[in-house]
């Protein structure tokens, strides 16, 4: 059966089979170096040369975990269950491979894990604040924080399972005793705000 043939049916008959087929024709495959995982376990599926940038990324994530003091290892508590985790990855415009450690807040538990969600950007006061600046020609500055969120402190007692790929071989039955914030957690975006909001009271700011 030949390509038109084949296009004419997945045409008829249309559903997944016509938008696999298209995809084929338009979708060029990406090569191993442009290959991003999707878990960590994903890896191991690339060559050898490939598999090393993203592996260095991940340990520059436990890397800044370990300089935040973002953790402790310790025994999980009786009657408390450790939430789940996940490697995030992503390849920047420059080719720089990324990985992010990202709790599954789904898995945490209201009134033990958290207490409140956190607070919503309201575009609304973006848009009057660029307007008044505008207005008064007032200059303005951005600041990009790099890992923002483990800067916040944790108030709660939040425990979570050991990194796929870098459990402790001595401590295989350890958990991690979060003390600050992770992405993915509920409150996360709250406690880098009261952190940012308390630094920013100490620099003279209201």
């Amino acid at each position: 059966m030949n390509k038109e043939t084949n296009l004419k049916k997945a045409v008829r008959e249309a559903g997944k089979q016509l938008m696999d087929l298209l995809l084929c024709n338009v979708v060029k495959p990406l090569g191993p170096s442009h290959y991003v995982p999707v878990h960590y376990k994903d890896i191991a599926c690339l060559p050898q040369q490939h598999q090393i940038g993203w592996k260095n990324a991940c340990q520059d994530e436990l890397k800044a975990l370990q300089k935040r003091q973002v953790y402790d290892l310790v025994d999980l508590p009786l009657n408390r269950k450790a939430i789940s985790n996940k490697w995030v990855f992503s390849e920047k415009s420059n080719g720089r491979q990324c990985a992010h450690l990202v709790a599954k807040g789904f898995s945490q538990i209201e009134g033990i894990d958290y207490e409140i969600f956190s607070p919503m950007i309201c575009y609304e006061t973006i848009h009057l604040m660029f307007a008044l600046m505008a207005l008064e020609n007032m200059y303005m500055a951005r600041l990009d924080v790099k890992t923002a969120f483990l800067y916040g402190k944790l108030k709660e007692e939040i425990y979570m399972k050991q990194l796929e790929g870098f459990v402790m071989k001595s401590q295989p039955n350890k958990v991690m005793h979060l003390k600050h914030a992770l992405y993915g957690l509920k409150q996360a975006s709250l406690a880098w705000w009261q952190e940012l909001e308390e630094f920013m009271l100490t620099k003279g700011f209201k």
